[in-house]
C-alpha cells in the first residue's frame, strides 16, 4: 500500500491477553468498546500533525460501529497530553475513566519520511496488546493512521479493517463524467480518467474495482459508443474490454480477477456474458428473451447473482458461474435490482422500489430469506456496494438534492455521508484493503 513500510514493537499482545479481549464477529455486538485516542506526541512544531492523525484515527474507530470513542472531557483531569516515554502513561488515572483500551503514537518527521510508533493498551491489564511501527513518504502520511486502525480492528475482532480501503465513482455534471477514486473516508479526491477532447462524448461510469485493487473496469463513451475498458490505475492506461456492436455494460469482475461478467447485446437481447480480462474470448451465460442485467459474482467465484423480469418485474436470481440452475431470491413488492454480493458471502444488497418514496437499500441473506430495508430516506437511493469487511454498503443517493456518496453500516444501520467529494458522484465501487 503506497510505499508504506512496518514493523513490530516490543511487548505485543500474548495469546492470553488477546483471548481475553477477543470479540466474536459471528455474534451480535450489544455494545461499543469505549476506547481513548488523544493527541499523537510529536517533535515541537508537529503538534497539528499529531492532531490530525488522531482524528483520522478517531474517524476510523468510530466509523466501524465496534468502537465508543471518549470525549476529550471525559480523560483524566491530570492528563495534559503524551510524552515520548510511554511507559509514563498514567493507568491509575485512565481506570478511572470508562477506557477500555487506550491509543498511543509517537510521531517523527525526518525529511520526507514519516515514522509513526503506534501502540495500543489495555487500560485494566496495563499492557500493551498492540504494537507496530509504520513509516512513509509525507504524502502518505493519512495512510499510517488508517493502517494502524485496521490493526486495532484486526486485535479486537480476528479481522482487519477497511480504513485503507478507496471508493471508485463516476463524477461530474450531466454530459460530462469522469471516473474518480477517493479514500473511504472522502479524503484524496483524485480523478483518475480524463477523457474530454476524445472523439466521443466525455461520458465514463459504471466503475468496477479488481479485486486486487490496481485496475477498474468502465463503461465509456470516449470512442462514441458506450464502450468497456479497463484502467490501470499505476499507469493511467485504459485499454478495451468489449468493443462489440451494441450494448456494453455492467463489469463485474470474478473474484480470482481472471475474468468479468459483462452485459452485451450482441445477439440482439441483452444477455450476460463472461469475458475474459483481456477481452479475447467470452462465453455468453443466459439465453432469456427477458432482459438479464447487473451480475455481482459470489466470493468463491462459483456463483452470479443478477437481476432478470423473467417473471415479471426485475428481481434478483441467483445462477451458477457456468449460467447453470438460474433460480429466484427476491421476492420484493416493488422492482429489485443493482444486485452485490457481500465478500463474506452471506448477503446480497439489492436497490428495491419502496412504493411512493423512492427506491432504498435493501439487504437479505445470500439465498434470499430474511431481505430487509436499510436507508430510509427520501429521494433516489442506488447503486450500492458492499466494504471489504463486510459491515458496510456505499451508494449514490439524491436525497440533499444533488447525487452524493452515503454509506450505511449493515448491522446498526447508521448512515452517512462520505465527505470531501465536491462533485456529483454515482455508481460507487468500494475497493479491497490495499
Amino acid at each position: 500500500m503506497r510505499a508504506v513500510t512496518v514493523g513490530c514493537l516490543a511487548a505485543l499482545v500474548t495469546a492470553a491477553a488477546a483471548a481475553q479481549v477477543q470479540i466474536d464477529i459471528t455474534r451480535q455486538i450489544d455494545r461499543r468498546t469505549p476506547i481513548a485516542v488523544p493527541d499523537f506526541v510529536t517533535a515541537p512544531g508537529h503538534e497539528a500533525l499529531g492532531a490530525e492523525l488522531a482524528e483520522v484515527i478517531r474517524y476510523d474507530l468510530e466509523f466501524t460501529g465496534l468502537f465508543q470513542l471518549l470525549d476529550r472531557s471525559q480523560f483524566p483531569s491530570s492528563f495534559t497530553g503524551f510524552t515520548s516515554d510511554a511507559s509514563a502513561i498514567d493507568f491509575d488515572g485512565w481506570r478511572a475513566t470508562n477506557a477500555e483500551f487506550l491509543v498511543y503514537v509517537y510521531v517523527t518527521v525526518q525529511g520526507a519520511e514519516i515514522a509513526a510508533e503506534c501502540r495500543l493498551f489495555d487500560v485494566i491489564g496495563a499492557q500493551q496488546v498492540v504494537g507496530k511501527r509504520f513509516t512513509a513518504d509525507t504524502q502518505w502520511q493519512r495512510s499510517l493512521a488508517h493502517r494502524f486502525s485496521d490493526e486495532i480492528v484486526l486485535f479486537l475482532t480476528g479481522e482487519p479493517g477497511i480504513a485503507t480501503s478507496q471508493i471508485a465513482f463516476s463524477g461530474g455534471q450531466t454530459g460530462s463524467k469522469e471516473i474518480y477514486v477517493v479514500d473511504y473516508d472522502g479524503a484524496s479526491l483524485r480523478k483518475v480518467t480524463d477523457h474530454a477532447g476524445g472523439s466521443g462524448k466525455p461520458i465514463s461510469t459504471l466503475p468496477a474495482f479488481s479485486p486486487e485493487g490496481k485496475r477498474i473496469a468502465y463503461l465509456s463513451y470516449k470512442d462514441r459508443y458506450p464502450f468497456l475498458y479497463i484502467l490501470d490505475l499505476p499507469s493511467g492506461a485504459s485499454t478495451p474490454l468489449s468493443k462489440n456492436v451494441g450494448l456494453n455494460t455492467s463489469p463485474a469482475w470474478r473474484p480470482n480477477g481472471s475474468q468479468l461478467a459483462v452485459v452485451l447485446s450482441v445477439d440482439a437481447n441483452n444477455e450476460i456474458y463472461l469475458v475474459s480480462q483481456d477481452g479475447s474470448s467470452k462465453q455468453r451465460l443466459t439465453n432469456d428473451r427477458s432482459v438479464d442485467a447487473s451480475p455481482t459474482f459470489s466470493p468463491d467465484g462459483g456463483q452470479i447473482a443478477f437481476v432478470s423480469d423473467r417473471q415479471g418485474s426485475p428481481q434478483i436470481f441467483v445462477m451458477g458461474a457456468d449460467g447453470s440452475g438460474a433460480r429466484r431470491v427476491s421476492f420484493h413488492g416493488g422492482k429489485a435490482y443493482h444486485p452485490d454480493w457481500s465478500p463474506n458471502g452471506r448477503l446480497i444488497t439489492f436497490v428495491g422500489e419502496a412504493s411512493s418514496e423512492g427506491y432504498e437499500i435493501y439487504v437479505m441473506n445470500a439465498d434470499g430469506t430474511n431481505p430487509r430495508r436499510l436507508t430510509n430516506s427520501s429521494g433516489s437511493n442506488e447503486s450500492p456496494s458492499f466494504s471489504a469487511d463486510s459491515r458496510h454498503i456505499v451508494f449514490a443517493s439524491t436525497r440533499s438534492g444533488r447525487s452524493e456518496l452515503w454509506t450505511v453500516n449493515v448491522e446498526t444501520g447508521e448512515e452517512r455521508r462520505v465527505p470531501g467529494i465536491s462533485v456529483s458522484a454515482q455508481a460507487p465501487s468500494w475497493g479491497p484493503r490495499r
